[in-house]
């Protein structure tokens, strides 16, 4: 469990990445609420994550549609091209929405649960 190698992926190093990513988190969330400026320019980033099923699911079906499963060499062209769209296409989407359109899908869908006790 002790081994020093990178991505490692060891009980303690899972422990350690979540405790990590959990502080970052909490440090953005904090400049964001005390500084009403990052809020402005963070807007895009949470438009994003307040469709992230839909964001998900567009990424899968934009690899699928282009034939990207297996590209043959780096792909950082593509990452960067699938973050403009979902960003812009979020952005535009939260002006109008508040959910993205698969959670509202989902949301309606487990709708009946609600009248089960």
């Amino acid at each position: 469990m002790l081994v020093a190698s990178p991505h490692s992926e060891t009980t303690l190093s899972i422990v350690a990445n979540t405790g990590v990513a959990t502080a970052v988190l909490a440090g953005c969330l904090a400049v964001v609420d005390a500084f009403p400026r990052f809020h402005r320019l963070a807007r895009p980033v949470i438009a994003v994550g307040s469709m992230s099923l839909t964001a998900y699911v567009l990424h899968i079906a934009g690899l699928r549609l282009l034939g990207l499963e297996e590209l043959p060499g780096p792909a950082l062209h593509v990452l960067l091209g699938f973050i403009v769209a979902v960003t812009v296409f979020a952005t535009f989407w939260s002006r109008h929405f508040r959910r993205g359109p698969l959670e509202w899908l989902l949301g309606k869908a487990t709708k009946p649960a609600e009248l089960v006790r």
